[in-house]
Parts: C-alpha cells; sequence; structure tokens
C-alpha cells in the first residue's frame, strides 16, 4: 500500500516539473527583416522570337530575404501592366536556395499577351519578387518594381478535339472531332447527348494531352476548364457530363490564358434531320426560289454535285426561300472555306476557288462540318 503512495506522489511530482518545463519554454517568434530586393534584370527591352519558343529570353536576380529564423522561403516573380499590379501575372515560383529564375521566349510572350500587351507592339511590362513562407503565403514581402520593355509575337493556343459518348463520334479517339480555332477561340456547331459524358484531347489519341475540368477529383494532368456553363458537370476523374437536352449546341472554349473557359449554349437551329436541304449561291444566281436540293445519304448528311469556278460562293437552305434555316461558313461574315457550318447569324459565305470541274459538296448538320471534293 505504501508502495503504491510513494509511487503516486513521485509521479505527480513528474508531472509537475513537466509544467514547469512547459511553461519556461521560449516561444520562437518568424519575423521578415527584409524584403527581397530585385538586383538585376538582364535587359531593358526584349523582343520576343516566335521561331525559338524554348530558348532562353530574360533572366532576373534578387537578395535573398531576411527572416529572423531560418526558415524555408518561397520567392514568386510577378508582372503586370502596370506599377501597382492591378492585375499581377504569375511568371513563376522558386525555393529557397534560388537567387535568379531564367524564362523562355515561350513563357515571356504568355505573359505579355496576359497582362494585355500587343503582339508585335513595344510595350511596358512591370516586375516584382516577392518572398512568402508556407502554403498560406503567410510574412509575404515585396521588392521594389522594375521594368523592361517587351515585344511579343501571336501567342499559339491549343487545338482541341471533342471526343465521348455525348459526341457525334463516341469514344473513338482517332475520329475526334476538331473545333474551328480563331485565335484564342475554338469553335463548332455539333451535336451533343443529353446525360452522356465526353472530354477534349489534344490530339487524334488518347496520349499524351486531355482537357477537363479543372476541380479536385480530376487527374491533375486533365485539369484545364477553370470556367464552364451550368450544363456541364464534373463526372468521374476524367470527363464532364453535358446535362442539357439532346440537340445541336454552340460549344465555345476561350482558352486565353487564366480564362480558359468552356461554354455549351442551344444553336438557333436545334435540330439536324431535314427532310431536305438546298444549296444557293453564285451556282444559280442566289436565287432561293430556284435552289437546287440536295441528296440526303443519312440522317443530317446531304450531297450534291455541281461545276464550282473560281469564285464560286454558297451557302445551305432548308426551304427554297430565305429564312430562319440556313448556313454557311462558321462565324460571322466569316467568307472562307473553313469546313465548319454556322447558323443563321452566325455565317457568312462559303468562298471556294474551284476550276470549273465537277465538285461533290457534302454538308454534315449533325457533325457541323461540309466538305467539297474534286
Amino acid at each position: 500500500m505504501k508502495n503504491n503512495i510513494f509511487k503516486g506522489v513521485f509521479l505527480l511530482l513528474i508531472s509537475l516539473l513537466g509544467i514547469i518545463s512547459c511553461s519556461d519554454r521560449e516561444i520562437v517568434t518568424i519575423d521578415n527583416q527584409s524584403a527581397p530586393i530585385l538586383m538585376d534584370v538582364s535587359k531593358e527591352s526584349v523582343f520576343l522570337d516566335k521561331n525559338f519558343p524554348d530558348n532562353p529570353a530574360f533572366n532576373v536576380t534578387w537578395d535573398v530575404a531576411k527572416y529572423t529564423v531560418p526558415v524555408q522561403i518561397t520567392y514568386r516573380i510577378e508582372v503586370s501592366a502596370d506599377n501597382k499590379f492591378t492585375k499581377p501575372f504569375v511568371l513563376g515560383t522558386v525555393g529557397n536556395s534560388a537567387r535568379t529564375a531564367t524564362f523562355t521566349n515561350a513563357q515571356m510572350n504568355t505573359a505579355a499577351q496576359t497582362i494585355g500587351l500587343v503582339k508585335d507592339v513595344a510595350g511596358t511590362m512591370y516586375m516584382r519578387v516577392s518572398s512568402y513562407l508556407g502554403n498560406g503565403e503567410s510574412l509575404t514581402s515585396t521588392s521594389n518594381v522594375s521594368m523592361i520593355k517587351i515585344t511579343p509575337y501571336e501567342l499559339e493556343y491549343p487545338t482541341f478535339y471533342l471526343v465521348g459518348a455525348a459526341s457525334y463520334v463516341g469514344w473513338t479517339a482517332v475520329d475526334a472531332q476538331v473545333l474551328y480555332k480563331s485565335s484564342s477561340k475554338s469553335i463548332i456547331y455539333t451535336y451533343l447527348e443529353g446525360g452522356q459524358p465526353f472530354r477534349f484531347l489534344g490530339q487524334k489519341n488518347w496520349d499524351p494531352t486531355n482537357y477537363s475540368i479543372d476541380l479536385s477529383g480530376t487527374r491533375e494532368n486533365y485539369r484545364y476548364f477553370k470556367q464552364v456553363s451550368s450544363n456541364l458537370i464534373q463526372d468521374g476523374d476524367e470527363n464532364m457530363k453535358f446535362t442539357g437536352t439532346t440537340g445541336i449546341y454552340k460549344i465555345t472554349i476561350n482558352a486565353a490564358t487564366g480564362v480558359q473557359s468552356l461554354d455549351v449554349s442551344a444553336s438557333p437551329i436545334p435540330t439536324f434531320d431535314f427532310p431536305q436541304i438546298y444549296i444557293v449561291g453564285s451556282i444559280n444566281g442566289w436565287d432561293a426560289a430556284t435552289a437546287p436540293a440536295m441528296t440526303k445519304v443519312s440522317p443530317g448528311v446531304y450531297e450534291y454535285t455541281v461545276k464550282l469556278e473560281s469564285a464560286s460562293e454558297f451557302k445551305f437552305l432548308g426551304q427554297n426561300a430565305w429564312g430562319d434555316i440556313e448556313w454557311g461558313n462558321i462565324m460571322k461574315d466569316n467568307t472562307g472555306n473553313s469546313g465548319f457550318l454556322g447558323p443563321k447569324g452566325d455565317n457568312g459565305n462559303i468562298k471556294f476557288a474551284g476550276d470549273g470541274s465537277n465538285y461533290k459538296i457534302t454538308v454534315n448538320l449533325k457533325a457541323g462540318t461540309y466538305t467539297i471534293a474534286k
């Protein structure tokens, strides 16, 4: 019994000593003593060369940020179109031991155009370096601001290929539908099936590039779209799901850096299978009433063979009259031969330089495409 009492007293004394020791233990406070000082930019002006995107174009060097105790520091290099950094763009981040960073023509070009500089025109880019601790970016310090003159070239944006159960082609990668690309925008009017998954590829193959919604749960290397329309949801770790009604939709991708949006909206012509469509244009004096009928070969697919001269122009109609059912070259007032269809209000004439020979014109309203073959 006495042994138990002595053991209890001994344990109590040990506990009290531990509490006293903890009370006396020094509390360490971390504070920043100085901001990183932007010491040097390698050039005062930079002309970016699109022929060598991976070549080094620019280097920046800075002093170390000083904190009261040794800590792991991260440095962030930011650029902006104004010296107040109203809308900063992160050019890059580097770890604790780094005091310098080098950026390629492609990296500098993306940064320049993201902050709004115009291609082929020398513009002012402001630059600074910030230091911070941990993922929470605590105790941030910012350097002085420097500036350079930079001339960007036209930015190259990704090419997108649609594939999936919601699409016209299904899950066949080699048949994936390429979208019409104009600068940062990629567009197509095509079939989407409600309640079915899909995604975009960067090539007519499963690898190496896939594009899906930038959300937790999506595979890291598939995350791309930062904004999507309300009729799209995440579907597993690879795909998106279209939740709208089955029909023809306008798919619009804006690949501009920092935007990376995907919008799916109903086409003015929501169906694709018509009993008859007609071709009208220079081949018949643009007379809709006498426009010849095309031959229907399958639901939504029509053909017509005709002689085409050097400056032929035409459109397709859903009736022997000018009306709301009309298709032409995709995008408003976009005369040409892109191979992509746009409905009334978002098209121009299809223009083709023939040689007086016979050509077979094929229209696929479900896919949103047309072809002209000799």
